[in-house]
Parts: structure tokens; sequence; C-alpha cells
């Protein structure tokens, strides 16, 4: 790919880092061969199913735990019972909070968990309800881990007023932060992370490029917005949605000419027409500001 750098500018020593290993290469990798690039994919992507595997197995497990300190909370909070009172070093109302707290740091570490093995293989979209479960998991149990918990002690006839408001305040507050951390807000299905893939074979060399901070990742490695950055990181398009990045540079699609967009236009991954061209660009030109201020 030509580069596109802009004219006068002092150029930046930049160090290209491998997404997959981490470690610094000392080019940028471009393999021209669309069935070499695809044969990479899907070694890639059998080697990804362990680890995904093990995410969601070790989530499943949290969510176990989540649901079995919720349990410990409620018979902390009831007087009736058999093991409310007989803890040691705390009364019961502090206990319950202790489960509730541990209740909640094993929702959130397992909606990470489950997002992260999601980023890798996402559900298909086929079926819309089973897409969303998948999608929404991680929020579905983060309610059942403590909704149940808020309806007995409102309903808990021997709790005191103030066991009450502490109780349904500490567990609501731990039911927003689990819901708020464990929800995906933009689900991605392996329909679209296919297009991605393919995208990236058909109008590229199979590799894509982004920044630290960027919000797109970027078919040509010397593109403008990215032409001033000391680190770029490199991978396929699978790496780049793992880090939360599902659309291309606009100006890297537009350089491979008309069909690029409209390939991308029919993959979702761009709009076509000035509103989402500008979008795409605009987002583009925040990966780096330094480039409008040289």
């Amino acid at each position: 790919m030509a580069e596109d750098s802009k004219p006068g500018k002092r150029p930046v020593k930049r160090v290209f880092i491998d997404a997959d290993t981490g470690k610094q290469i000392k080019e940028q990798t471009v393999i021209t061969d669309a069935e070499d690039v695809a044969t990479r994919v899907e070694v890639k992507n059998v080697q990804a199913e362990g680890e995904v595997g093990s995410k969601r197995t070790v989530a499943i497990v949290l969510w176990v735990a989540a649901l079995i300190f919720e349990i410990l909370a409620v018979m902390s909070l009831m007087q009736s019972s058999p093991l409310y009172g007989k803890l040691p070093l705390f009364e019961p109302l502090v206990w319950m909070i202790v489960f509730l707290v541990l209740d909640l740091i094993c929702v959130i570490i397992a909606g990470q968990l489950w997002k992260k093995a999601n980023h890798i293989d996402p559900p298909s979209e086929k079926n819309a309800a089973e897409f969303f479960i998948k999608s929404q998991l991680g929020a579905i149990l983060s309610i059942i881990a403590f909704l149940p918990f808020v309806i007995i002690a409102l309903t808990d006839k021997n709790a005191d007023k103030r066991t009450k408001i502490i109780a349904v305040a500490v567990a609501l507050v731990a039911m927003l932060i689990g819901g708020g951390t464990s929800a995906d807000f933009n689900p991605v299905s392996s329909e679209y992370l296919e297009a991605m893939q393919q995208n990236a074979i058909e109008l590229g060399d199979g590799t894509v490029y982004w920044t630290e901070y960027g919000t797109v990742y970027h078919l040509n490695p010397n593109c403008h917005h990215i032409i001033n950055s000391s680190t770029v990181y490199s991978g396929d398009a699978a790496a780049a949605y793992e880090r939360g990045l599902a659309r291309p540079c606009k100006d890297c699609a537009r350089a491979d000419g008309s069909e690029t967009i409209k390939a991308m236009a029919e993959a979702g991954t761009v709009t076509e027409g000035d509103g989402g061209a500008e979008a795409a660009e605009g987002e583009a030109a925040a990966e780096e500001p330094q480039d409008d201020a040289a």
C-alpha cells in the first residue's frame, strides 16, 4: 500500500506490535494471498475455542458462587434461618453486607469473562431471542443475583426497618453496578464478525491496524490518521473486534475505491452517504488529534 503521510512532516519512529503475541515486530507483516489469510484466520479461530471455553466455564462457576452468596445473605437477613446469629466475629447485618459484596465481586468478574468470550466467539443473530440472551447473559444473571434478595428483604416481616433499608439499598446498588459492568452495550454477531474478517481479506491484505485509544481500525498502516502514532498494533479483524473496534476507518476504505465502501456498507460496517462517511471520518480523526495540530 502506498504511504499516505503528509509532506513536510517530521517522520516519527514507529513501533509495530503483534496483537496476538504482544511482542514488537520489526515491520508490519503483509500477506497478499487471500487464501493464506483465510487459512490463518481459521487456524486462529480453532485455537481460540479452548480459551473461549475456559472463560465461559469460569464465568458459570462464578455465577453459581454468586447465587450461593446471595442465599447466605438471605440467611443472614432472616431471623428464622438456621444461620442467623450463628456466624462469629460480626453481627448478622454485617455478614449480610459481606455476602452481598462477595456476590457482586463474583458477578463482575463473571460478566467480564463472558463478554471477553463473546468478543472472541460471538453468538449468531439468526435467533433473536437466543442472541439477546447470550449477549446479555451477564446482565441477566446480575439481576438474578440480587433481585430475589431485594424481594425477600422487602417482604420479611421480622426484619426491622433499619435493616430493611440497609439491605435493600446495598442490594440495589450492587445490582446496578453488576448489571452495568456485565451488560454488552454494543454486541456483535458471529455473522458480523465473519463479514469483518472477509472484508479485511478481500479489501486489504488481511491485516488491520489500530492505535491504543483508536475508535476504528485501519486497512493501511500508513493512513494519515495513524502515520504519526509511535505505537501501532496489528492483527486480523477478529483481534481488532476483541478490543472493541468493529468499524474500519472510512479513509482507508475509500482509498481502495468505491467497491470497498459498497462492500462494507452491505456488511453493515460503514454507512454509505455523506452522513455515515463523515461520522466514521470524525471518529478516525479523533484518534490522532496531534496530526491536525502539527
